[in-house]
Formats: structure tokens, sequence, C-alpha cells
């Protein structure tokens, strides 16, 4: 893997045109997790590509689009815009500089530009790239059944706790909030027409999870990444024809 930790030569001498681009978040995670849950989470799948395809790893995006979690103190949101230009000049960045594959990364469904026709935009403006946004459906279903990650989760709860838990132990913290069934919870209330997410979370859930992060665990975390990478670098080999 390299990274900007890496010169230029390192790069240059490496002969990849792999990068890959991690989209993380900064928004409440409830009363336990950290505001940097999906940032933390994006990096590590961005890190176990770059490590599969010996791939160039960009700086992961700290900040997406998080507009329904702003009655929340300390989250960040960036409009539709402003993440597709950013993204969009980071790209035009590694076309520039010998790349011809990119892998988006984003496990945060708020960053919705991201599996819009913004991509299809993308491609256009790159017709020589290979641009690809990670969608690891059947890798995830496979590893939440076999870490034992049952309850019903919309955001922060047994699944986020469990994956951060083993990632970063020490930003778990000791008083989680849960709010089960959080879809039946719902109904009647104003959702975001592009994900069908509630407009405000703070009205529906006003401790932030949509979920049960007391179910969270690191054993369940660590089993979750010990089936889900190698299975999602599996997709992605076969996506991208390697």
């Amino acid at each position: 893997m390299l990274s900007w930790e890496n010169t230029w030569r390192d790069l240059e001498e490496s002969g990849t045109t792999i990068a890959v681009l991690p989209v993380g978040a900064t928004e409440q995670h409830g009363t336990n997790l950290p505001l940097m849950t999906d940032s933390l989470i994006a990096t590590r799948v961005g890190e176990a590509i770059a490590d599969a395809f010996h791939a160039y790893l960009l700086p992961t995006i700290p900040v997406g689009m998080s507009a329904t979690h702003l009655s929340f103190r300390g989250t960040l949101s960036l409009r539709r815009e402003t993440l597709a230009a950013v993204v969009t000049d980071l790209v035009d960045s590694l076309a520039q500089t010998g790349f011809t594959t990119v892998i988006i990364v984003s496990t945060h469904g708020g960053n919705y530009v991201l599996y819009s026709d913004f991509v299809d935009e993308l491609r256009r403006r790159h017709p020589h790239m290979t641009i690809v946004v990670l969608r690891p459906r059947r890798a995830g279903q496979v590893a939440r059944e076999a870490a034992g990650i049952h309850s019903e989760e919309w955001h922060a709860g047994e699944g986020e706790a469990s994956l951060v838990a083993s990632l970063r132990p020490d930003l778990v913290g000791p008083e989680p909030t849960d709010f089960p069934h959080p879809r039946s919870r719902i109904r009647d209330v104003p959702v975001t027409p592009e994900t069908g997410f509630p407009q405000d979370v703070r009205q529906v859930s006003p401790m932030g999870s949509l979920g049960e992060p007391s179910l969270g665990t690191k054993e369940k975390g660590d089993r979750y990444w010990q089936v889900y990478l190698p299975l999602m670098i599996e997709d992605l080999r076969r996506e991208l024809g390697l």
C-alpha cells in the first residue's frame, strides 16, 4: 500500500495506476460512538483495498453529507454540490498524474451523491479511466450473519458499535442509548427523498441512535472484519476484472 506518507518517487517507481479514495463523515453517532465513526470505517476498508491491490490510498475525506444530523452539536455537513466538486477535483488530479483506476469507498449512506448520476458524469469526464464506487452488499450481509449481528439498525446501532469497538475500543463510550426497531418508529416522519432517512434525526431519536448499540461487542466486530474484508476484495477483483 502507498499513501501520502510516501514520496512522489515512491509512487512513480511503484508503477501503480490504482487509487483508493475513502469518503467519510463527521456526524453524531449516539451517546457512545465518536463523530468520526463513518470516517474510521471507510478508512479501514480503504486500507484493505489499497493493501490488496498495492494501490495509492488517498487521505480520507473526513466530512460528507450529514444534514439530517445537524441538530446535534459537532456534526459537519457538505452540500451535495460541494462533495461532488471535491471528488471531481481529486479524480481530475489522479487522471492528470497517471492513474487509470479509482475506487471510491463510502460506508455512509448519507453520501448519496456517490450513488447518483454524478458518477456517470465523472466517467464521461474521464472515459479512459475506470471509476468504481464500492457496493459490497453481499460481503456485508454475509459478514453480519457470521458476526451474529442481527438487530435492526439504521444508524449508530449494534453493527457500527461492534466495528468501532474492533478498530478503536478506546473510542467506545460506556453509556449507549438504544432505539430499537427504528424503521417502524418513523412512520409519518418527514424523510429525505434520496435516502428515506428522517430529515431531522433528533426529532425521532433524541439521543441520536437508530438501533441498539448496547448489543455491539469487540468480538462481533472482529468477526465481521475477518469475513467482510476478504469477501469484499474478492467481489472487487471480479468487478475490476483483476
